[in-house]
C-alpha cells in the first residue's frame, strides 16, 4: 500500500503542476505558493474532525510534524526560490531536486532503514531523470559559486523534513494530523514571509490565476495526505523516490493538456524515461 499511496501522491502533484502552470500565465510563483499552501491547510483542518480526534493534536509526536513543516515546505521552498534567483533554474533546480537521495541517506543513518542495491540504483535513476528534466535550455549567465549553497540547503531541508515526518509517524501513526500540522506550519511561514514582501498588496490576485491556484491547492491537499499515508505504511527509501517520479507524470499531462504552453523535447523524453525506469526499480525492490 505504501507504493500505491506514493504513486498516488506523484499523480496528484503532477495534476497540481498543470493547474499551477495555467495560473502562472496571469500571476506569479509566490502568489501560487501562498494560495496553494493556504488552501491545503484550510482543507485539512476542515477534514480533521472526520479523521482524527482533537486530542491527537496534543501528542508529543506533533513536535516532529511542526519541525518537518518548518524544513519543508517552508525552508525548502524558500531556499529553492533563492537558488533560482541567484544562479538560475538550470543550476539550482537539479541540485534541490536531489532530495530523494538525501532523504534516503538520512533514513539509513538516522532512522535505521535498509537501502538495497536495487533501491539505490532506482533512486539514483529517479534523481538523474529529475535533473535532466530540470535542465534549462536558456543561455549561460554569470553566477557566484558561493550561491550554490542555496539549492544544497533546499535539498537538505526536504530530506530532513521527510525523515522528521517518518519519525513522528513511528512515534504516533496519525497521518492526517501529521499532514495538517505540517501544512499549517508551512502556511504560517508563508504568512510571515508575506509581511517582509509588503503584505497582501504584493500578491498578484488575478481572478483567472487564483482559480487555477485553488484547484492546485486541492491537488496538493490530496498529494500531501497521500505522502503521509505512504510514510505511515512504508520506508522513506521507498516512498521518497516514488513521489519524486511526479515530473515524469507532469510531462505526460503537459503533452496532453498544455500543448499551447509547453514543448516536449528529446531531453524531456530522456529525463522522463530515466525517472520511469528508476521508479520501477524502487517499486520492485
Amino acid at each position: 500500500m505504501a507504493e500505491y499511496f506514493s504513486l498516488q501522491a506523484a499523480l496528484c502533484f503532477a495534476v497540481s503542476h498543470i493547474f499551477i502552470r495555467r495560473g502562472l500565465v496571469t500571476s506569479d510563483a509566490f502568489t501560487c505558493s501562498f494560495i496553494s499552501l493556504g488552501m491545503t491547510a484550510v482543507t485539512l483542518w476542515l477534514m480533521a474532525p472526520f479523521f482524527a480526534s482533537l486530542s491527537s493534536f496534543w501528542t508529543p509526536a506533533v513536535g516532529y510534524f511542526v519541525a518537518a513543516g518548518f524544513f519543508a515546505p517552508a525552508l525548502g521552498r524558500i531556499f529553492t526560490y533563492m537558488g533560482i534567483e541567484r544562479i538560475g533554474v538550470s543550476r539550482s533546480v537539479p541540485v534541490s531536486n536531489s532530495s530523494p537521495l538525501v532523504a534516503s541517506i538520512i533514513a539509513v543513518v538516522v532512522v535505521g532503514e535498509i537501502w538495497t542495491a536495487l533501491n539505490f540504483l532506482g533512486t539514483t535513476l529517479v534523481v538523474l531523470g529529475v535533473i535532466v528534466l530540470s535542465r534549462s535550455g536558456a543561455g549561460d549567465r554569470e553566477w557566484r559559486r558561493i550561491d550554490m549553497i542555496f539549492p544544497i540547503l533546499a535539498s537538505l531541508a526536504f530530506g530532513i523534513s521527510a525523515n522528521l515526518r517518518k519519525l513522528g509517524l513511528l512515534a504516533e501513526n496519525i497521518p492526517h494530523v501529521a499532514a495538517t500540522v505540517t501544512a499549517t506550519t508551512g502556511f504560517l511561514f508563508a504568512v510571515a514571509l508575506l509581511q517582509t514582501r509588503g503584505g497582501f498588496r504584493s500578491l498578484v490576485l488575478a481572478p483567472s490565476g487564483c482559480a487555477w491556484f485553488f484547484a492546485a491547492g486541492v491537488g496538493n491537499t490530496a498529494a500531501m495526505l497521500s505522502v503521509f499515508y505512504a510514510l505511515s505504511l512504508g520506508r522513506v527509501v521507498i516512498v521518497e523516490p516514488l513521489v519524486a517520479a511526479n515530473p515524469a507524470l507532469s510531462i505526460l499531462l503537459s503533452a496532453i493538456f498544455l500543448k499551447d504552453l509547453e514543448v516536449i523535447t528529446p531531453r524531456v523524453l530522456l529525463g522522463a524515461g530515466l525517472t520511469v525506469v528508476g521508479t520501477t526499480l524502487v517499486a520492485v525492490s
